[in-house]
């Protein structure tokens, strides 16, 4: 397989890596979930692929720069998630409240 290929495949995964920050910023966290998905994929494709040794230094060069902006994204994401998560946490915990005062009072 080519490097060329493997490029591609970055690129591929940088495209993701913006619809999932589309779908995070969205709220569409089911989105988001499959769009992961998708992109861990084309990852794993090409780091099965990237055994090969490198060719051209241009091409190694577009590759970090693919992968620094695929990281860089994934950290905006990151942040989007977190907020999410803490929402996420606060209404079990209020869910959990409610079962425990449910159950002490249905005890009584």
């Amino acid at each position: 397989m080519s490097q060329n290929r493997i490029v591609e495949i970055y690129s591929e995964a940088l495209e993701l890596t913006g619809r999932m920050f589309d779908a995070a910023r969205a709220s569409d966290w089911d989105g988001l979930v499959k769009l992961e998905q998708a992109r861990d994929r084309l990852i794993e494709q090409a780091r099965v692929l990237d055994a090969e040794p490198p060719q051209a230094g241009d091409i190694q060069a577009r590759k970090r720069e693919l992968l620094q902006q695929i990281l860089e994204r994934d950290e905006e994401i990151r942040a989007l998630t977190q907020d999410w998560m803490r929402e996420l946490r606060d209404i079990l915990e209020n869910a959990n409240n409610v079962q425990r005062l449910q159950k002490t009072y249905t005890q009584r």
